[in-house]
């Protein structure tokens, strides 16, 4: 098969200076002081575009939200060969597919987020909720439309929510005090989940 050529078309620019997962003993392995300090609701980021692709940015200023795809910069070249993590680096949860998680090693470390755009500045575009850390490629930038990236009813498999049940659990203890919990929000009341899985 013939090797694609990615460009960059911007950087990310933040405080979050660790990754949250990362490459560990043929496996993934969650850092979850970075991920509480670095949670993804904590975060505003800063993307720079590079100026030849300024003009590409015209009219993103008329959407709220903005879907960022960029590359896990970080992950090692073997770890680009995993076929198989524990979701979220958790033992717990037993090994699945690399194409079954959101793990950022994969084949082509591409990871996807969708941003609250706050405003942008001429080449800066500045964002919140973007999991990236500083210095970062971006490889595309999208309006988010929600009849193109919001389904509804849909079904998530029942170890995702033992996952996201175990985050909370290993995070609870910021619910008191002033630091939020990127992990407190019940998955099971979004509303694009189906009716089904709302109550388990």
């Amino acid at each position: 098969m013939t090797e694609l050529l990615v460009k960059p078309i911007g950087i990310v620019k933040n405080k979050a200076d660790k990754e949250v997962l990362k490459y560990a003993n043929k496996d993934i392995k969650l850092d979850l002081d970075a991920a509480i300090n670095q949670g993804t609701d904590l975060i505003t980021s800063k993307i720079i575009v590079n100026e030849e692709y300024l003009e590409c940015l015209d009219g993103i200023e008329d959407f709220s939200h903005l879907v960022i795809l960029f590359w896990t910069h970080k992950t090692p070249p073997n770890a680009r060969q995993i076929k198989r993590v524990h979701p979220a680096g958790l033992r717990k949860i037993p090994t699945k597919g690399i194409f079954a998680t959101r793990s950022p090693v994969r084949p082509n470390p591409i990871a996807k987020t969708t941003v609250r755009l706050i405003e942008r500045n001429g080449d800066k575009l500045i964002v919140e909720g973007l999991d990236a850390i500083d210095n970062t490629p971006v490889i595309d930038i999208k309006p988010h439309v929600p009849f193109y990236d919001s389904p509804l009813n849909i079904k998530l498999a029942d170890w995702m929510y033992t996952l996201m049940d175990e985050l909370k659990n290993l995070t609870s203890n910021l619910d008191s005090g002033e630091a939020k919990n990127p992990y407190s929000a019940d998955i099971r009341s979004h509303p694009c989940i189906s009716p089904d899985q709302k109550i388990i």
